[in-house]
């Protein structure tokens, strides 16, 4: 039995607004970030439904929520709040919803290494949150890496970053990870930036990264 519930969770921003499924006693719980919203991107988007419904099908829970500024999520897109400019803790300010939600999911289900995973914009947020959080294990899907920053970035679970993309998606540099043994790269044959006509084979990627080597210490 699948149980989804809409939470409001408290962020650097403001509130956040969640959405939460679960289904009886999941193995793990997948922390899904939207595409840019600037550009209509929300966790509502159809990629991460795609990724959402695979998981779910593999009993493991899964977490949607909006950036700062989306939807009922309270902050306004792309503005760092006063309290993180002092900090300097991390950029782009999404970073700090995120960590929110780990932090909430820590606390609220003792879930202290989530399965995490971004799509488009949802990518470089995640990346960019890697040295902050330990995560099982971590997908970014369509990252753009031709259009922004995808610095090499130490983090706690080298071993464990995966990234899918197709080869005819042009905000994907298809060789920026080729030096870097850390992330383990899939490349599909077409689809775009969309993954158009690729939902299965996207089901796939997905369950196979973010299911591979679960019980491994």
């Amino acid at each position: 039995m699948l149980k989804k519930s809409q939470i409001t969770v408290s962020g650097p921003a403001g509130n956040i607004e969640v959405n939460l499924e679960l289904p009886d006693q999941p193995s793990n719980i997948a922390v899904l970030c939207h595409p840019h919203p600037l550009y209509g991107g929300s966790m509502h988007d159809g990629v991460l439904h795609v990724a959402a419904s695979a998981l779910l099908h593999h009993n493991l829970g899964v977490v949607r929520f909006n950036f700062r500024g989306v939807g009922a999520s309270q902050g306004i897109s792309g503005k760092t709040t006063d309290a993180e400019k002092s900090a300097l803790l991390y950029a782009p300010p999404e970073v700090g919803d995120l960590l929110a939600i780990i932090r909430w999911l820590a606390s609220e289900y003792d879930v202290q290494a989530p399965l995490c995973a971004g799509y488009s914009f949802g990518a470089h947020v995640l990346w960019h949150a890697l040295p902050l959080l330990r995560a099982e294990q971590a997908l970014m899907i369509a990252p753009p890496t031709a259009a922004m920053s995808f610095q090499h970035i130490e983090h706690s679970a080298p071993d464990r970053v995966h990234a899918v993309w197709c080869d005819d998606d042009d905000f994907v540099e298809t060789n920026h990870f080729r030096d870097n043994p850390n992330v383990d790269c899939l490349t599909l044959d077409e689809g775009g930036h969309f993954f158009t006509g690729q939902t299965d084979n996207l089901a796939s990627a997905v369950v196979s990264a973010l299911t591979r080597d679960l019980s491994r210490e």
